[in-house]
């Protein structure tokens, strides 16, 4: 699933493509990814230019020119595909912006677990299907992020495994299982720590190690394995500089000790046993 570096780097891509585009019209072609109701983009998207590219968490947020807002969740394996001059919809395309200029973008999802919400407002807490962007956690990105402001999140489930925590959109905004596994390592937590357990000096360093891994993927522009690509279908390179997710049996990039995989909450996690001790450090 695309992560808040994925997500930021598409947000990127997309406002170079389209700041000035206007909608000509759509094509659904799967129409039970546009909540509420598919009927009312068709009637209101056209004519309305895009004028604001922004993100949440791992939702993208595209402001309309009569105040409108499209809401956007990629899910699993959700693209979206700037062409410049049209394309025909290849496999799993399943609706199609039209813009006056010709160009045109594709929203491909070979899960179709991805959604678009078209709302009226900024309340989004009452819209079936965002109560989970509303109840955000804050993004470790932002300038006051802090330790103490992790460890007031993370004080609501102090049993629960770390790296649970951190999947915990509430806790925390933008991490999924390559991060949070990337920025465990950098502060020498073990995945399977509880919450509770973590030292003042652990919380400095897995605040600022959780800032530090987004930021490279931002830099890098995204984690590309399998479905990831920006609008320009162009993909990421920081799958490159990965220290232990998808790293099973290789050799740890810190200290030559052999990196592990386990499952926790029926997620791979993957870690250094050797700079993660699963003890606690006293």
């Amino acid at each position: 699933m695309p992560e808040l570096p994925e997500v930021e780097t598409l947000r990127r891509s997309l406002a170079v493509c389209l700041e000035g585009q206007v909608i000509a019209g759509l094509r659904i072609i799967q129409p039970g990814v546009l909540l509420p109701d598919a009927r009312d983009y068709a009637c209101i998207l056209p004519g309305q230019e895009i004028v604001g590219f922004g993100r949440r968490g791992k939702y993208l947020l595209l402001e309309l020119s009569h105040g409108q807002q499209l809401v956007i969740h990629l899910r699993m394996t959700g693209r979206l595909l700037w062409y410049v001059k049209g394309a025909e919809p290849a496999l799993h395309t399943h609706v199609v912006l039209d813009f006056q200029s010709g160009g045109q973008v594709h929203f491909q999802d070979v899960r179709r677990f991805g959604r678009w919400w078209l709302t009226e407002g900024r309340d989004l807490a009452g819209i079936p299907g965002l109560a989970g962007l509303a109840g955000l956690g804050p993004e470790p990105i932002d300038e006051d992020f802090s330790a103490q402001m992790l460890a007031q999140r993370l004080a609501r489930r102090p049993k629960a495994k770390i790296k649970n925590a951190l999947l915990d959109q509430q806790v925390v905004a933008g991490l999924g299982n390559i991060y949070v596994d990337e920025a465990l390592f950098i502060a020498g937590i073990h995945p399977l720590r509880p919450a509770g357990s973590l030292t003042d000096g652990e919380m400095e360093k897995l605040a600022a190690a959780c800032r530090q891994v987004l930021l490279a993927g931002i830099v890098n522009r995204g984690t590309s394995f399998r479905d990831y690509v920006d609008a320009l279908d162009q993909m990421g390179d920081n799958q490159k500089y990965l220290q232990v997710y998808q790293r099973e049996g290789q050799p740890c990039r810190r200290c030559g000790g052999e990196i592990r995989r386990i499952k926790v909450a029926g997620r791979s996690s993957f870690f250094c046993p050797d700079c993660q001790k699963e003890s606690l450090p006293f």
